[in-house]
């Protein structure tokens, strides 16, 4: 398993761990070269987001990865947490519904994170 796969895992599961909604991880590796996995999440409030978008920040700092950029912090109904190799989208419920991000993804395979361990914050 490559340490890019385990990191997912562990965002994802902390991120689930924290109550995030529709948790899930896309391996994006044949359909972009800009990244390898994709870790989805929503929520029902912007508080909540950018609430997930720092812990997220913490544990891909806490794991030794360089955190690219962070997009629509504050402003936005979706935050992006750019990893390089893992891409993290946080949405509210309403902007995930509207973009229909999973759709555009189906085809991808999914990861399940379910034994995976959440970071320990």
């Amino acid at each position: 398993m490559t340490y890019a796969l385990t990191m997912a895992k562990k965002i994802a599961k902390t991120l689930d761990f924290h109550k995030g909604n529709e948790v899930r991880i896309y391996d994006v590796s044949d359909k972009t070269p800009l990244a390898r996995f994709y870790v989805v999440v929503s929520c029902a409030s912007k508080r909540r987001m950018n609430g997930y978008a720092d812990i997220v920040k913490e544990a891909l700092v806490k794991g030794g990865w360089d955190i690219g950029h962070v997009e629509g912090k504050n402003s936005s109904e979706w935050v992006v947490v750019d990893a390089h190799e893992i891409v993290v989208h946080i949405f509210s419920e309403q902007e995930r519904a509207r973009v229909k991000f999973d759709d555009l993804y189906q085809d991808c395979p999914q990861v399940d994170y379910s034994k995976a361990k959440a970071m320990e914050l």
